[in-house]
């Protein structure tokens, strides 16, 4: 039998599928009139996309009145754009300005607005007791891809052509950090955000216990 339409998710996440569009087009120099190169080199375009397009589908079974597309992966992909989130506003973000930081449409969507709804959609409409006690550290596994990714991407680049980044960011520059400093940043981010998927999980008991006793 049909459930009903949870309309405040549907209009929820049509306004996040259409802020993403935005932010999709913006991080590709659509509103700058210049393509963007190096789009597919940063972190946070790739997790907004992905997490686009999982909000894109869970739309559509919040439309037909169905629980949530795969609770589980859409949890490990709250861990991936909240590593957006945090790295950039705690380590990236000084350079901008308060004033550029939000008249920019790429950087205002990708790093605050999106992320920021995400985890509350997470938290307001997604399915409860679907965790399993290692959800939190599997949800390292796709920054970990990246990273993967990151390090095979630059050990095939020869030489930088103009304009090319090869390390877009300065904790994953294995060329100035050497293996050791390399792989230092990466455990300390990969133990901050485990221990923030323990947080999430915790939490996620919490409201379901509440809602059993309700």
């Amino acid at each position: 039998m049909r459930k009903n339409v949870n309309v405040s998710a549907v209009i929820f996440r049509t306004i996040f599928v259409t802020l993403g569009v935005v932010g999709i087009l913006s991080s590709l120099g659509w509103f700058n009139r210049e393509y963007n190169i190096n789009w597919y080199v940063f972190y946070t375009n790739l997790s907004n996309y992905i997490c686009i397009i999982v909000m894109f589908i869970s739309l559509i079974f919040s439309a037909k009145g169905k629980d949530t597309v795969l609770p589980r992966f859409r949890f490990y992909c709250l861990i991936m754009i909240l590593v957006t989130f945090f790295v950039y506003n705690i380590l990236l973000s000084n350079e901008h300005t308060p004033y550029t930081y939000f008249t920019d449409i790429s950087c205002t969507l990708l790093h605050c607005v999106l992320p920021i709804m995400y985890f509350l959609d997470w938290l307001l409409f997604c399915k409860r007791n679907t965790l399993k006690v290692v959800d939190p550290i599997l949800s390292v596994i796709m920054p970990l891809i990246y990273v993967a990714y990151i390090v095979i991407r630059s050990s095939l680049i020869t030489h930088s052509a103009k304009g090319v980044v090869i390390y877009p960011y300065f904790f994953l520059d294995l060329g100035k950090l050497g293996w050791s400093g390399f792989l230092g940043w990466v455990g300390v981010l990969l133990a901050i955000f485990i221990a923030l998927g323990y947080i999430l999980y915790m939490i996620d008991k919490v409201i379901k216990g509440k809602n059993k006793s309700n």
